[in-house]
């Protein structure tokens, strides 16, 4: 008696099924862990830039003061304890007020900005804080004051709150 097998039986079709399934919830499980990746490394990088810009906004500053004729530290205070805030447009640093919120940065479209005075709502996970502490180091048996400026940005990443922090100092050498 000859038997011959034209298609698949049910339980053939079944496995195939399977297999295929599995195939496609992997690659589903996958696109989702990429897209969470990826919004967490933009956002890392928008940190890393609102750190610099941080930095940027305090040297830029110190240079204008120069060319201005005004004294380099003009408009940059030591914040000891507390912090300053700026945008990429101020002429000094914010220290007039130095409650959590005041650290929020929100988006306009264009730039990252704190928020204006006097409700400080957060449209972004984003705060960033300046410190400016005046330091000395012996330069050739010459005491030499600079300041360390630190650019603190914090974020919510997957409801955990993270930090970096830009260190730069800048001295008096015009």
């Amino acid at each position: 008696m000859i038997h011959s097998k034209k298609g698949f039986t049910l339980i053939e079709a079944i496995v195939a099924i399977g297999v295929i399934s599995i195939g496609f919830v992997g690659s589903l499980v996958l696109l989702s862990k990429a897209s969470s990746q990826a919004s967490a490394v933009k956002d890392r990088v928008v940190v890393a830039h609102l750190a610099e810009e941080g930095i940027e906004v305090i040297r830029n500053i110190r240079d204008t003061n120069w060319l201005k004729g005004f004294e380099w530290r003009t408009g940059l205070p030591d914040t000891g304890s507390n912090f300053g805030v700026v945008d990429y447009n101020s002429a000094s640093v914010d220290t007039s007020d130095t409650s959590e919120s005041r650290k929020c940065l929100n988006w306009d479209g264009n730039f990252y900005k704190h928020a204006a005075a006097p409700v400080y709502a957060c449209s972004t996970s984003f705060k960033r804080q300046i410190k400016l502490t005046t330091l000395t180091e012996n330069i050739s048996g010459q005491i030499v004051d600079y300041l360390e400026v630190k650019s603190i940005v914090e974020w919510k990443e997957k409801g955990i709150v993270k930090s970096l922090t830009a260190i730069d100092h800048l001295y008096d050498w015009k």
